[in-house]
């Protein structure tokens, strides 16, 4: 049978293991949580990078030719409606003039 002093070695031996296996477990814990971080900085950052280093004057010369096309398709709208008065206008006076020579002119 085992007397005190072995068993309390005994107990010490088990409670120093213990004492071991919990450090092991929470400097795991805690590179876990360091590289859980590293992971997500990894995740949100890349993107960004990408964004703002490729994309971001690719896209802005893209909003740039598509604001100079909007701008054109209105000054050839305004140059349609200009050339609707001008040809009211010459209409007008073509049949004021008499110089028609018997065309149906039309009416705009």
């Amino acid at each position: 049978m085992m007397d005190d002093r072995e068993l309390l070695r005994k107990s010490l031996e088990l409670a120093e293991e213990n004492n071991r296996l919990l450090r092991k477990m929470r400097r795991g814990a805690i590179w876990g949580g360091i590289f859980k971080i590293i992971w997500l900085a990894i995740l949100i950052g890349v993107p960004v990078y990408v964004y703002i280093t490729y994309l971001q004057p690719i896209l802005g010369d893209v909003l740039d030719t598509i604001e100079t096309v909007q701008d054109a398709g209105n000054k050839v709208q305004g140059l349609g409606d200009g050339l609707g008065d001008q040809l009211r206008g010459f209409f007008e006076q073509l049949k004021e003039s008499g110089a028609s020579g018997g065309i149906q002119l039309p009416t705009l």
